[in-house]
């Protein structure tokens, strides 16, 4: 992972010990991906983030969701 803090680039590191990283689908033309620090942890830690589903929001009723 790349990214950039204050003075420069730091690049980050990780191998998995057994199995592999499931990288989320990206475009064949992006330049970048963006992940939620939620997916990012979940994806150093092997999980596929493609399969994860997250509930509805919860609202209180009788109100809509924006």
């Amino acid at each position: 992972m790349l990214t950039w803090s204050r003075g420069g680039f730091v690049l980050l590191y990780k191998r998995l010990e057994t199995g592999r990283f499931r990288l989320p689908r990206v475009d064949a033309d992006a330049q970048s991906v963006t992940l939620d620090a939620t997916q990012l942890a979940m994806l150093l830690d092997g999980i596929d983030v493609a399969e994860v589903r997250r509930p509805p929001a919860w609202s209180p009723p009788g109100r809509t969701a924006l």
